[in-house]
Formats: structure tokens, sequence, C-alpha cells
């Protein structure tokens, strides 16, 4: 998919201009109330900006530790410049592709893929510590299927487990959607024990009330738009997905939607209402980078009723 990113960075432009910019930002978003030393919470430093990276060494231990630390930018050669534009343009309505990313930000198509699966994974880091509750809604559902032409067999569609958080008003508010290995083909479809363990790992059933649908002719319509719009969105930035990280991909899509719903809502930004970009931020700062080996080596997600 085409992006008109000299538009859409404009407004980016002039607010991130250069790395000390950046880098006030970064530890805003991290210290929002000021230093805490990670080892013994003293709340006194002394910032040394001898090093490219500032670093904060605690008035009591002496511990020294920078506002990169323990974040998605932990031990990056890359100007926090091109990850704040690798930031804005990843909450594109459709994302953007690495291939593109590359060429936009002048990196090479590794590095590209590597800062975009850093965000995709504290996306789906993140989305794993807020549980569903509330009106909950579970639908046994399908990945892959084409539904302007549901006469044609998808012997490659990903069998998956979607649930939602439905307001008062009936509008879906926060979605997941998690896939089912080694469950491939329109024919297949998640079990009861496979529901069930989803329940049991995504949803807070302490503060809800569970709608599960099993059958295909019975799913719950809203929610079976979503998984249908997830396809839609990313076939249209990437070119073919394997079920290596397919799952990564699903938790990008969610992530952005529940970013895009939340916007202008209250954030842990001192209690500023906060952008889709801030927020997104903020998740970046609060979740560690996976390492690049690990990344690699990432098998395929292991079966929901393993998981229970």
């Amino acid at each position: 998919m085409e992006v008109q990113v000299e538009t859409e960075l404009q407004p980016f432009s002039s607010r991130y201009h250069n790395e000390q910019a950046c880098m006030e930002a970064l530890i805003a978003m991290k210290w929002p109330n000021g230093f805490v030393c990670p080892r013994c919470a003293h709340t006194r430093c002394s910032r040394l900006t001898s090093r490219r990276i500032p670093m904060f060494e605690c008035a009591r231990c002496a511990h020294q530790t920078s506002a990169l630390v323990g974040t998605i930018f932990e031990r990056t050669h890359l100007p926090l410049t091109k990850w704040f534009q690798a930031l804005e343009l990843f909450l594109l309505p459709d994302g953007i592709s690495a291939m593109r990313l590359s060429q936009v930000i002048q990196v090479t198509y590794k590095t590209a893929w590597a800062m975009l699966h850093r965000i995709r994974h504290a996306i789906g880091e993140f989305d794993a510590r807020e549980l569903l509750c509330g009106d909950v809604k579970v639908n046994s559902d399908l990945y892959g299927c084409n539904p302007s032409r549901p006469q044609f067999s998808h012997p490659h569609a990903s069998v998956v487990v979607a649930g939602c958080t439905v307001t008062e008003s009936g509008e879906l508010e926060q979605v997941k959607i998690r896939l089912v290995p080694q469950k491939k083909g329109d024919r297949q479809r998640a079990n009861r024990h496979e529901l069930a363990a989803f329940i049991n790992e995504q949803v807070d059933v302490r503060a809800s009330a569970v709608q599960s649908f099993l059958q295909a002719y019975r799913l719950y319509t809203p929610l079976r738009k979503v998984v249908r719009e997830a396809w839609k969105s990313l076939k249209r930035t990437y070119v073919a997905l394997g079920t290596k990280h397919l799952q990564a991909y699903l938790n990008e899509y969610t992530g952005r939607r529940r970013l895009r719903l939340t916007e202008g809502e209250e954030t842990h930004l001192s209690g500023a209402e906060g952008t889709m970009w801030q927020k997104l931020l903020y998740i970046g700062v609060a979740i560690p980078a996976i390492p690049y080996r690990r990344l690699i080596a990432r098998q395929p997600v292991q079966p929901l009723a393993a998981a229970s």
C-alpha cells in the first residue's frame, strides 16, 4: 500500500526534529514524576551528559542508568529520530511494511523489519496485561477467508479464537484475536477446550459475563466483522504472512485499533489526554525490547489448550 509519507510526517517533524527533543520526550515518558533509581528507588540523581546517550547516576547508590534501559529502544544504534518516525508510521490506518519503512527512514530492510517487530512485540505484551472484562463475546473463527468469495474453499485460512468487550451501547471495545496452531483450512474450527483455554487466559472471569459462539453459523457478527477487517487491513499492507509471526501481526492490528478507539482518553501521562502516538510511546517505554535472536527463533504459539 502506498502511503503519503511527506503529508503524514509534517506534524511529527515539527515536534521531534532532532535527537535532543526525542530524548527529552523519552525521559519525560519514563519518569513523568521525576527520576526514580531502578535499583534503590531513590529520587535524586546527577545527569551525566558526556556520552551520546544521557546517563543518570543515583545520588544514593551511584547506580547509572539511562532512559533507554528496559524499553524497545535499549541497545539501539539508530538515532531516536528514526525510531520516532517508525512509531508514527506504524500508526497509519493499515500500518507500514518493512520494505516501505526502510525506504522512508533510510535504513536496511533487516533493520526496519526488526524495528517493526519490536513494536509489535511490545503491543502484544502490553495487551496481555489487559484482560477482557464486562460483557464478553468469544468466537471460534477463521482468519484468511475472503468474505466476498464465500463459495470458494480457503485451505490456507488460519483458525483463530477472537474475543471482545461489548459496551452498554453495543459497541465493540477491546478485541483480542489468538491463533490456534496446527489448525488450518476452512473446514477446521476451534473446539470447546480451546475456547475455554482462551477464556481462562484472556478474560477476567470474576468480573465478566462470557458468551461463547462455537458454531460457524452462530458467530457473534460484529466480532466476526473485526476478524474480516483485520485480514483485509493486513492484506493491503503485507504481500504474504507466514504462520511463524502471524500472531504478532494480529496483535498489531488489534493494538492499533485499541489505540485509535481510546485516543483522547486519560493515560499515564500525568493525567493528560493522550494521542495515539503518545500511548504507543508509553507502551514502547513500558515493555523491554525482544532480543533479535529470540525474535528470529520464535516458535509458533503453543496450542491454547496447552496454555490453560
